[in-house]
Order: C-alpha cells, then structure tokens, then sequence
C-alpha cells in the first residue's frame, strides 16, 4: 500500500480515538452537574423541611404566649370581683372571665393540632437528613470517579497528540491540507473505506475503474462525492456521517 495512504489512514484512526477521548472528557463537567442535580433536590428539601419545622415551632411558641395572655386577664378580672359593689358588674366580670377562658380554650385546641403536625414533621426531619447525607456521599464519590476519568484521559491525549503530530508530519504538505480542509467540512472524517462499489462516507457508488485503483492502494483517490481518501477494506466498519 502507498506510504502516505497508509498515514492518512493512521492518521484519521488517531484523530478518530482522539475525538472520542476529547467528547468523552468534555461530557464530564456536564455529568457532574446532573449528578449534582439530585444532591441539590435533596438539599432543597431539607431545608423546605427545616423552614417548616421552625415556622411550626414560632406558631406554637405564639399560640402559648396568647394562652399565657389571656390568662393574666383572668387573673386580673378575678382580682377585680373583690373590688365590685353591684350585681351587675360582678356579673359582667363574670361573663367576660367565661369569655377568656372560650378564648383559651380554641387557643389550646389550635396549639394540640400544631403539636400532633409538628411531632410528625420532628419524626421526619432526620429522615430527610439522612437521605440528604446519603445522596451528597454517593454524588462525592460520583465526582471523584468522574474527575479521575478526566485526569486518565488527558493523559491518554497527552500521549496522543506526539504520535499524531509525528504522523501528521510524515504527510506530504498538499495532503495534509486535503485531509484537513475535508476533516473540518465532514464531521472528523476525511479518510473511508470502500465497501464493494461503494464509499462507506457518503454511500454513493464508485465507477469501476476507481474500484480497481482503490483495490490496488498504489495511488491516492478520493470520492468524487464527498472528496474523503478511499481505501479498501472487506468489511463495513467505517462510521457513516450524518
């Protein structure tokens, strides 16, 4: 097989592996992000949950202050019955202790309903932190896998781009600019296979005599089609562009 048709096909084999090692690093920081999606719903919960729990215990802590009041009231219409000289006004003290005390009573009705939610909420809060934990665990761990990924592949790529370079250069400049020119308008695929008649870049049929000149792998063709490098191959393994 000609020399530079060899490099072409080498070199379009490492741009390829190169290719997936740079897509693969580049989909890291987003698969980190969406990992750290889950962590974030869970911490919004939590705290969705703590506010909640706080709000409940204010209300509550309210609730008891106004039993609290009312009670000083009572206790301050009582002291008044001592003082009063008419039936009428000892019964209008009366009347408005039997109102407090109505008052007190819905207060400590609404403070029973608040505690039953608020031991709930109480019961459910270290759940909540518990999952939280184990979401934030699993996403660390998450992480470093991923970041050790990165890492491994850069240096795959660092050990790459030499041999890359080194092949790039063995290349006679006009195609090297071919393959380059045509890398950059196919998608990263400048050099095919042939699979029968056919060019398995742009799948059109090649004329016979290109066949037998591709077959021979003495000269360097290139489809009339898509302008990729031909050579041939027996099998289709040649990925086929968009």
């Amino acid at each position: 097989m000609n020399s530079q048709l060899q490099s072409l096909i080498e070199l379009q084999s490492i741009d390829n592996e190169v290719a997936d090692l740079e897509r693969g690093k580049a989909a890291i920081p987003k698969q980190i992000e969406s990992g750290k999606a889950g962590v974030n719903e869970k911490q919004s919960r939590l705290k969705e949950a703590e506010d909640n729990l706080l709000e409940l215990q204010k209300k509550r802590k309210a609730l008891e202050m106004d039993v609290a009041s009312e009670n000083d009231l009572i206790a301050k219409s009582k002291t008044k019955l001592s003082l009063v000289k008419t039936n009428k006004e000892y019964s209008a003290i009366l009347a408005e202790v039997d109102t407090l005390k109505e008052k007190i009573l819905a207060l400590e009705d609404q403070e029973l309903e608040l505690m039953e939610v608020l031991e709930k909420k109480e019961k459910e809060l270290p759940l909540i932190k518990a999952s939280c934990k184990e979401q934030e665990e699993r996403f660390n761990a998450y992480r470093l896998k991923k970041e050790a990924e990165s890492e491994r592949t850069e240096k795959e790529l660092e050990v790459i781009r030499p041999k890359r370079f080194q092949v790039a250069n063995s290349l006679e400049v006009k195609l090297l600019d071919h393959y380059t020119k045509v890398s950059k308008a196919r998608e990263g695929l400048a050099v095919v296979g042939i699979h029968g008649n056919t060019c398995q870049g742009c799948l059109q049929q090649l004329l016979p005599q290109q066949v037998i000149d591709v077959k021979g792998g003495e000269t360097i063709n290139c489809c009339e089609q898509c302008s990729r490098v031909l050579y041939w191959k027996e099998t289709n393994e040649s990925a086929v562009p968009k």
